[in-house]
């Protein structure tokens, strides 16, 4: 009996003693003020996770309530924009290094810039592994705000085994995901065997990601993880499932639909800058599948892509079709291909590469503007690839790229949005930007004293080429005559113009009788030529005998000090 005691009492040592972490620490629901930190032990545990701003001093702990292999740990009262480090305690281990940090996310409306990668269809193998390694090697230190995914994480049936091999297994080598937190989309290989309803509680999407239902980071509550919205900086983001059935028993295209009478309320309230929305099946491809036949493709078309372009949707992410391709912006197509008329349904015709190649300057949009069309990207390439149609490209493409697996990577800073596709080549082989709001037109005329300081702007973020040498978008001047002042950028699909007159110096007969305790005479290149340091007017102060040239004359009176400048 003492032996089966002291046999039980090492057992339960060992499992206190033994707890390891496999699975995270994985990120989730970042917000400016909010972390959630996920991750899962071998054996039950109350497991703690200390928060600190630099990594070796944690300065507050937060525990599970109680003992668990799964733990879900919400850090709150944090500061936007700040970086902190974490540690995980799961019994007597610790886990954590210098490695182990987040950074929270921008205020609401921030201009502050931001990046985040996006990927999909993450067919197991070795294309998979590329994408993911060639992004690692182009991202290098550059902080990533967050994963986006538009579905399709898994191909192994939807379980929490598989989720674990195709996704937790592959994302997880590195760094990358105990830093970056996730925002994940769904797609139909998500749900695998399960059955086809959103929410159902068994699959291992739902079991295992936090997604925000409430409005917790911004939007209309959707109360479901299948689709939601939330805001991060100043974009606002819609995630939708075009698959699975709600609980209405209706799908996203389906008359009267919850989840599409979510989405308009949600647009419709939202006040951000830009609005990028992600769902699984494009409305527009010609890749492994094909728009024009697939009813789940060209339903979306129908129903969804006009309440989206009515409520100023800048960018559409799908994935599905197993090859790159991405659009123009368009507007008002919900036909097939060959009814596609780019003199009506494009607005704007240029390729949007901004890269100095011919006809490829930038998009242009205003905010909530109906008018501006929507830029559409099938990147469905995240692991699987495939081959165009035999009646491809689909005629809203600007480009389409079979084949090749890769990712993409977008960087948005106040109005300006950069987006880029990273093959698993490493080579970027598309990229648009679009300018947000932009006015590029002459300011009015500006109006200075001789040699005084001007400040000269461009409108734009980006490069600057002005007609002085100068390289930055600020640049500070002090003109002795008229003058004009032009910025280019590289690309040659900007400039700006500054009409800068100056006053010139006033003459002795001109000069007013001012009053002052201290006068000091200058010359322009600051030597100090005479001081007086009794009272007087500028009356009373012989300045003929100042030599022919122009001068700086301080006066001080009261505490307060005039500048006037004298030409002779």
């Amino acid at each position: 009996m003492k032996n089966r005691f002291i046999f039980f009492m090492m057992i339960v040592s060992l499992h206190a003693w033994g707890q390891k972490v496999t699975r995270g620490p994985y990120l989730q629901m970042a917000g400016p003020t909010t972390m959630t930190i996920r991750f899962r032990t071998d054996s039950p545990v109350n497991a703690e996770v200390g928060i600190g701003t630099d990594a070796k001093t944690f300065t507050r702990s937060k525990k599970t309530g109680n003992a668990s292999t799964e733990h879900t740990i919400l850090i709150d009262s944090l500061t936007a924009s700040k970086t902190y480090y974490y540690r995980v305690k799961t019994g007597t281990n610790t886990l954590g290094d210098s490695t182990y940090f987040f950074k929270s996310a921008p205020a609401v409306g921030s201009t502050e810039k931001f990046r985040f990668w996006s990927l999909g269809d993450m067919y197991p193998g070795v294309t998979q592994e590329r994408v993911y390694e060639a992004f690692l090697k182009y991202n290098g230190a550059t902080y990533t705000n967050f994963l986006m995914t538009v579905g399709d994480n898994t191909y192994n049936g939807g379980s929490d085994g598989g989720l674990q091999s195709n996704f937790f297994d592959v994302y997880q080598k590195g760094t990358f995901m105990r830093q970056s937190p996730l925002f994940m989309g769904i797609g139909n290989h998500d749900y695998g065997g399960y059955p086809h309803v959103q929410d159902w509680p068994d699959m291992g999407f739902y079991q295992i990601f936090n997604l925000p239902t409430k409005g917790e980071l911004g939007g209309v509550p959707s109360g479901s993880e299948a689709y939601y919205s939330f805001d991060y900086g100043n974009v606002h983001f819609v995630s939708l499932d075009s698959f699975a059935r709600g609980r209405d028993e209706k799908l996203l295209t389906d008359p009267g639909s919850e989840q599409m009478a979510w989405l308009i309320n949600d647009l419709q309230n939202t006040k951000q800058r830009w609005k990028i929305v992600y769902f699984h099946h494009p409305p527009y491809t010609k890749g492994t599948y094909d728009s024009d036949v697939w009813s789940n493709l060209t339903q979306p078309r129908l129903v969804v892509t006009p309440v989206l372009e009515k409520y100023g949707v800048d960018i559409v992410l799908n994935g599905h079709s197993h090859v790159y391709e991405r659009s123009k912006p368009i507007k008002g197509f919900t036909g097939v291909a060959s009814e596609f008329n780019p003199a009506v349904h494009f607005t704007q015709t240029s390729s949007g590469k901004y890269n100095a190649t011919a006809n490829s300057c930038p998009y242009m949009f205003s905010t909530n503007n109906a008018s501006n069309g929507v830029v559409y990207v099938v990147n469905g390439v995240g692991g699987a690839t495939g081959a165009m149609r035999a009646n491809a490209p689909h005629p809203v493409m600007e480009t389409s790229q079979p084949g090749i697996g890769g990712s993409m990577i977008f960087d948005i800073e106040g109005g300006r949005l950069d987006a880029k596709f990273l093959t698993e080549n490493g080579t970027i082989t598309d990229q648009f930007t679009i300018f947000k709001d932009l006015i590029v037109t002459d300011p009015a005329v500006v109006t200075v004293n001789y040699q005084g300081l001007v400040n000269l702007t461009a409108p734009w973020q980006g490069e600057y080429v002005w007609n002085t040498g100068d390289k930055t978008r600020t640049i500070q001047k002090n003109p002795i005559e008229t003058q004009k002042f032009t910025v280019k950028d590289p690309q040659n699909c900007f400039q700006t113009n500054y009409q800068v007159n100056v006053m010139p110096p006033l003459g002795i007969d001109e000069l007013p009788d001012d009053a002052f305790e201290k006068l000091k005479i200058y010359d322009f290149n600051g030597r100090l030529l005479r001081e007086i340091e009794s009272p007087g007017k500028l009356s009373q102060v012989n300045l003929s005998e100042l030599p022919t040239g122009r001068y700086i004359l301080h006066l001080n009176l009261n505490g307060q000090e005039k500048i006037i400048k004298l030409a002779r």
